[in-house]
């Protein structure tokens, strides 16, 4: 057999290629695909031995966010980018104080206010960024350090929603520092949060920004303002780039607005956004800048910066889709396999709600219906352009199509009504459906998980929201499973297969006739749901029992409300046996079928 760990993609796996869609990759050979076969699975209990745990075969989750170290003082390894700032009085030469006398020191209050040159796209999006209409924009809520002459932070403060900062310090000489960090500290009941942005072709140092030493004065009070500047020359870059990172932290800043307007005492923990001017989009060692593309890996988010190729620290859509994906890790649930993906593919239904929810979400996050994601020669081309309300001429619209999915999920939460769009819901809605019945679905979660749960939760809008699905040729959802599917029917009759206690099901194979170009497509993967009411170890059996060719089953087996598989197959042969122990409750598999050499 040639296609299996390299290119199997059954144990949630993190977002390969994101940040604008489409490309290829993780291709199979369809030449390898099963048509007019048949695979058999089967449950069976083999002991009644009393079970209190799940036998994890797997034991890691790679959507698992894993705490960072809150920032303290800054290394000297930290890229500094230094501004010039003016202080609104006459400076006086004071000699610096190197022993413990306070004498020489001036108590003094230093405020300012932070700033960054944000570069907006031109006129109606598709033609890249418009460097001559830059805008001066706030950073907001960064962490503001008073260092003084030996490198020691004297103070630290916050910038406001106006980007101002003011803080009391004593000291001869100091200069102001803002880091690339949106921190608040945990406190009972109340919203905590520690989002840096960071160098990852320097040993994932922290970007800051910094003034030049200078004294107190006499007069008691000083006003030290900052600027990170573009860097752009005119035709390229000429100087650094001390814009981006604030930039990119401004867009976390509106996703950390937007999810505590929903619920104020939300956790977000620690996450790290790697963003380098020498990110790029080939595969290879991020540590040199080789990410792919912009995606959240399960840990962190990278971010393209490469000039004259692709940069995407001015694409807020791009940065806030990336987000969205680590949202749904962080607050909700995702069972994306990843992988590449347009915008008229027809997906694997958990690829194509967790694609759809990222644009969509990244959208409500900057409030605007473009999704816009530069690229090119002096970043001149707009290299997607989506309008996300748009609809009526979709290409394959439907369940498995991440922009029928985006439409639908921006017109729940936008107050813009259009052709067949009466709703708006607003976000909190749909953060209580995410962070509740979506995340515990005893689904895959997709499009079908997602509306069940919100119809339920908001009854006198079902009406509306079967309006909306509607437009995207999805018939009136019902349940989280899909059932009552009318299009693609021969990959939804039924979408998932129910197995039931000591019995078996088939399965018939015709990638023929479906979109199997790539594992993340409609079609690869067959869903399976069975319930367990007694707990015990039962043993799973996976065989052929249709077609001349010899065929390889695989699959993997979730708990409702898990990302992590609690058992799998993926060994070569035509008839594959696990046994495991099972509590009660509802579970999920899915199951992918190769043809053997």
């Amino acid at each position: 057999m040639i296609f299996k760990k390299s290119c199997l993609v059954l144990v949630g796996l993190v977002f390969t290629a994101c940040g604008g869609g489409g490309g290829t990759g993780g291709t199979v050979n369809t030449s390898n695909l099963p048509t007019n076969s048949s695979i058999k699975v089967s449950l069976t209990k083999t002991s009644n031995k009393p079970v209190s745990k799940i036998t994890h075969t797997v034991s890691s989750n790679p959507n698992k966010i894993h705490p960072k170290a809150i920032c303290g003082d800054v290394s000297k390894a930290e890229p500094k980018v230094t501004v010039s700032y003016a202080i609104n009085q006459s400076v006086n030469t004071v000699n610096k104080v190197t022993s413990n006398d306070t004498s020489n020191k001036t108590t003094a209050t230093i405020s300012g206010k932070i700033t960054f040159d944000s570069i907006p796209f031109k006129t109606g999006g598709r033609l890249g960024l418009d460097y001559d209409a830059k805008i001066v924009k706030n950073v907001r809520g960064a962490t503001v350090q008073i260092v003084n002459a030996s490198g020691t932070t004297v103070g630290t403060t916050t910038t406001d929603v106006n980007g101002d900062y003011s803080i009391t310090v004593t000291e001869d000489e100091v200069k102001v520092r803002v880091l690339a960090q949106l921190y608040k500290a945990p406190s009972s009941g109340e919203s905590s949060w520690n989002f840096q942005i960071k160098d990852n072709t320097n040993g994932d140092a922290l970007y800051v920004m910094e003034g030049s030493l200078a004294s107190l004065g006499t007069t008691g009070t000083q006003i030290r303002n900052l600027n990170a500047a573009s860097g752009w020359g005119g035709s390229s870059y000429t100087s650094t780039r001390a814009a981006a990172p604030f930039s990119m932290l401004d867009v976390v800043y509106e996703a950390i607005e937007k999810v505590t307007s929903a619920q104020s005492d939300a956790v977000f923990g620690s996450l790290d956004v790697f963003w380098s001017k020498d990110n790029i989009a080939s595969s290879g060692n991020k540590n040199l800048g080789q990410i792919t593309t912009s995606h959240f890996d399960g840990t962190a988010l990278y971010i393209l910066g490469k000039e004259n190729s692709d940069t995407d620290e001015y694409d807020t859509a791009v940065v806030a889709h990336e987000w969205g994906h680590y949202y749904e890790a962080k607050f909700s649930r995702s069972d994306s396999i990843g992988g590449s993906h347009g915008s008229a593919d027809m997906l694997d239904i958990r690829v194509a709600f967790g694609e759809g929810f990222g644009t969509a979400f990244g959208c409500i996050i900057i409030n605007s219906n473009l999704y816009l994601d530069s690229s090119g020669t002096r970043q001149e081309t707009t290299g997607v352009f989506s309008d996300v309300e748009a609809g009526g001429s979709r290409t394959n619209p439907g369940w498995y199509n991440e922009a029928s999915i985006y439409s639908i999920l921006y017109d729940i939460y936008d107050s813009d009504n259009d052709v067949g769009d009466t709703l708006s819901l607003g976000f909190t809605p749909m953060h209580q459906a995410l962070i509740g019945a979506q995340k515990n679905t005893a689904a895959f979660t997709s499009i079908f998980s997602f509306i069940k749960v919100l119809k339920d939760e908001n009854p006198s809008s079902a009406v509306a929201i079967d309006a909306l699905t509607s437009n995207e040729s999805i018939a009136p959802i019902t349940d989280i499973y899909g059932t009552g599917r009318t299009n693609r029917a021969v990959n939804a009759n039924p979408l998932y297969s129910t197995l039931t206690e000591g019995g078996s099901i088939g399965i018939v194979l015709d990638y023929s006739a479906t979109a199997t170009s790539t594992d993340n497509m409609l079609g690869r993967y067959n869903f399976v749901k069975f319930t367990i009411s007694n707990p015990g170890t039962y043993t799973i059996d996976l065989s052929q029992i249709a077609g001349s060719a010899a065929l390889d089953p695989d699959m993997s087996l979730y708990k409702e409300g898990s990302t992590t598989a609690i058992a799998e197959i993926t060994n070569e042969g035509t008839t594959d046996t696990i046994s495991v122990d099972l509590t009660a409750g509802n579970y999920r598999m899915a199951v992918i079928v190769y043809t053997s050499n």
